[in-house]
């Protein structure tokens, strides 16, 4: 039954409107399925008309679930795409996008191709899968873009070392451009020598010697400098047989310029080795600061003990002090802290002159005990490198610091080892002269002797070139003796006492005081006496009194050929020397006094208000008489008093009131002529007559003083005896001399001083002390039990001692001539 021709016509047309009506023709479907990759047919709006299985297993979904579906459902980057306009104006050209599988991302490209089926615009797709590609390719991109923004140089060579590739930033060393580099030879930036070393290590590489190789070398610029750098490189094979060179270049410049820094801290430290005071060890930092580590503003400042402040080295600007005391300062805080401090711009520090706001950046560091280092940083300065230099420079400064301390105690150790070995030398020295003259000094029978012998003994000693002694007369000092080759000394000097100033000896003389001269070249022109010295090589002296119990002897000085060679030992051992030499001389001329031929009596007037008798005198109010005195071995003295119209029991209480009493024994209590002993410690008027060399006759107060009775030897000079006495006692004054003969039958002096010469010292205490005592009057005016208990021994004692002195005087007497 034919259709109607209207019903027909629908009817093909409905059924084109249905999806199979629209599916591409068989053929094209027929040829999808044949190829061997996936294949995608869509129409112009997109629509995914048919595909082949490989399609859906790209995709992992069933055919059901494509066809009909629009193409940027799978492919996103081609939702967007015009077929039309793509294939009419990129003919050929493959489309890129992805496509998501399975939560797996790929990528693909689809070639299309425009096919009319019945008047409709199809387009046939061949579908290629690029995900290990594209994978390449985004990681190749990425290697670029790496390359592109590191820092070092990255460059490819040919075998000829022509170059290949370069980075920005082997144009930034080098400042040539790209397009002028690529293609041009590595012996543009680098020397020949360097490209034989390189191709000889390429070599290796090629043969498996070894992987990679470094140079290190300077690349040529553009404006003709040279850049230090090190090149990192190794080679790869190509597939045609050729291999090329790959390299890094990174510019060592800092590397360099830190290097040659240390270089130059470790040759400052070496150069701190050999240091020797702290202020050298101060420069040498300073100086290396300032011109190895380019800082703009530098100090040290050294703590000093001896007055407690921090002083600076270097030249103290405005804003700072060159002296730093205890306060608050900043300087001040890190040294008592031991606490480095930074103050960043814009903040306050305290260099000692007062807070100030600093416009860069400082640094306080402590340098332990010795100090602080202050530095200021520019602002190229502030990096770590920098920071790390200072530091080790504080470092190498706070250590030569502590060696000079160490070797600063050492030297002065050593050099006070020395001085003392060498004093102990001298003192050694100085001893057995000193031996020398006390030997003398106890053989001696003449102050000319002991003067003599003195000045000999001191010119022989090494340490000493002149000696010479002097006794003061009455405008001027008199040489008596002098030792060593240059005595035209005194001659050429003046002596006079009459003016102040003077030579050493001069001077000690009118001070009776030591005089040390440490250096004769001082004041050179001031001194007449300092010339003639100098001229005659002495350098130093020292002049002393030859004073014992307040008498002056004489004047000792002595001549050095080196300054300052009379230190405080030595001046010690002359101040005792002068002493032993006094008393010496006292002892002689004491001698000389008993044993002279015939003796002379003198009566002297003198004043000695402080003395006991003239001080008993006042208490009681009568006059005193001292009959005689005996000197005990003890230093103290026995006065035996003659006391007439006062009151026994007065006398007794006064005088034992008075401090200076040791004992008191009443001899005779009678009160018109009483007889007292007693014995006194201190200084008396009795005890100095004794030790000039006299004999007391008598001792008697008065309203005006004292007048003394004192029998001396023949030989005396009376002058100098009564100048003496007046060094000690104010108003001496000679009444009267009485000349007196020596008894016959002694040859070598009186009675009396043959005696004393026989007897032992204890013998002539007890003798002189019965004798006094009136144990040999008659009637006896004292027992032997009261002279034993006197003298604090037994009867049988003083017994003993009189009989043996008694013997001996009887001999001297009567005995054989």
């Amino acid at each position: 039954m034919e259709k109607p021709v209207g019903e027909t016509d629908e009817n093909e047309q409905a059924a084109r409107d249905t999806p199979a009506q629209q599916s591409p023709p068989v053929l094209l479907e027929t040829l999808a399925a044949r190829m061997p990759e996936p294949v995608v047919v869509t129409a112009a709006d997109g629509e995914i008309r048919t595909g082949n299985d490989h399609l859906s297993d790209l995709l992992g979904s069933e055919p059901s679930d494509v066809f009909g579906r629009q193409i940027g459902d799978f492919f996103p980057d081609l939702s967007d795409v015009n077929l039309g306009a793509h294939c009419s104006q990129s003919p050929g050209t493959p489309l890129t996008s992805s496509c998501s599988v399975g939560g797996t991302e790929r990528w693909v490209e689809i070639a299309f191709e425009p096919q009319q089926w019945d008047g409709e615009e199809l387009y046939l797709g061949i579908v290629h899968d690029i995900t290990e590609r594209h994978e390449r390719t985004e990681m190749l991109e990425q290697y670029e873009r790496i390359v592109e923004t590191i820092e070092d140089g990255i460059y490819t060579l040919d075998e000829s070392f022509t170059m290949q590739t370069v980075n920005s930033a082997v144009e930034s060393m080098t400042g040539y451009d790209k397009d002028t580099l690529v293609g041009s030879n590595a012996t543009l930036l680098a020397d020949e020598s360097v490209i034989e070393e390189a191709a000889e290590m390429s070599r290796q590489f090629i043969e498996g010697e070894r992987d990679v190789g470094t140079l290190t070398t300077d690349l040529r610029t553009a404006d003709g400098d040279t850049l230090p750098i090190e090149t990192k490189f190794t080679t790869y094979d190509r597939k045609d047989g050729s291999y090329r060179q790959v390299g890094v270049v990174r510019d060592i410049s800092d590397r360099k310029r830190f290097e040659e820094t240390l270089a130059a801290l470790h040759e400052s430290t070496r150069k701190l080795l050999h240091t020797e005071t702290k202020p050298a060890v101060a420069e040498q930092i300073l100086d290396t600061a300032v011109d190895v580590l380019e800082l703009p503003d530098v100090e040290i400042y050294l703590f000093d003990r001896s007055d407690n402040t921090l002083h600076s080295v270097g030249d103290a600007e405005s804003d700072r002090n060159a002296s730093i005391g205890p306060g608050e300062s900043t300087v001040w805080d890190v040294f008592v802290r031991d606490s480095a401090v930074e103050v960043g711009p814009g903040e306050s520090i305290d260099l000692g002159a007062g807070p100030v706001t600093t416009d860069a950046t400082r640094l306080c560091l402590p340098l332990e005990d010795h100090g602080v280092f202050y530095i200021e940083l520019g602002e190229r300065h502030t990096d770590a490198r920098t920071r790390e230099m200072v530091d080790l420079l504080a470092a190498s400064a706070e250590a030569a610091l502590a060696r000079v301390d160490r070797e600063t105690t050492l030297r002065e150790r050593e050099a006070e080892r020395r001085e003392q070995n060498r004093e102990l030398r001298r003192l050694k020295q100085v001893n057995a002269i000193i031996r020398r003259i006390d030997q003398v000094l106890v053989e001696a029978e003449t102050t000319e002797e002991i003067e003599q012998a003195v000045c000999d003994q001191l010119a022989k000693s090494q340490w000493f070139s002149f000696a010479w002694i002097g006794r003061q007369d009455t405008t001027e000092l008199v040489p008596r003796a002098w030792a060593g080759d240059t005595a035209s000394y005194l001659d050429a000097v003046s002596l006079s006492l009459e003016r102040e100033g003077g030579p050493p000896a001069v001077q000690t003389a009118q001070s009776e005081a030591m005089t040390v001269v440490p250096s004769v070249a001082d004041n050179l022109r001031g001194d007449h006496w300092r010339t003639e010295a100098l001229s005659r090589e002495f350098q130093s002296a020292l002049s002393i009194p030859l004073e014992y119990d307040d008498f002056v002897y004489g004047v000792l000085t002595v001549y050095a050929a080196q300054e300052d060679g009379f230190d405080e030992m030595l001046q010690e051992v002359f101040a005792e020397l002068g002493e032993t030499i006094a008393n010496a001389i006292r002892e002689v001329e004491s001698r000389q006094r008993r044993a002279g031929d015939g003796t002379v009596e003198l009566e002297l007037s003198l004043s000695a208000p402080q003395s006991f008798l003239t001080q008993l005198a006042d208490r009681i109010g009568v006059q005193v008489v001292c009959e005689g005195a005996v000197q005990r071995s003890d230093g103290a003295i026995r006065l035996f008093l003659a006391i007439s119209d006062c009151d026994p029991a007065v006398v007794e209480e006064q005088v034992a009131s008075m401090a200076r009493v040791d004992t008191m024994r009443a001899i005779s209590t009678d009160q018109l002529d009483g007889l007292y002993e007693v014995v006194v410690t201190g200084q008396t008027v009795a005890e100095t007559l004794l030790e000039q060399g006299g004999r007391l006759k008598s001792l008697r107060t008065s309203t005006d003083g004292l007048t003394v009775t004192v029998v001396v030897s023949g030989e005396t000079d009376v002058r100098q005896f009564v100048e003496q006495l007046g060094e000690r006692y104010a108003g001496v004054t000679l009444i009267a001399r009485r000349d007196g003969a020596q008894s016959d039958g002694q040859r070598d002096g009186t009675v009396r001083s043959a005696l004393e010469e026989q007897l032992t010292d204890r013998q002539l205490e007890v003798l002189q002390t019965a004798y006094l005592s009136g144990f040999f009057d008659w009637p006896r005016e004292t027992t032997g039990q009261e002279i034993a208990s006197s003298l604090d021994v037994s009867q049988p004692t003083v017994n003993r001692h009189l009989r043996v002195s008694e013997r001996k005087l009887l001999e001297l007497v009567f005995g054989d001539s």
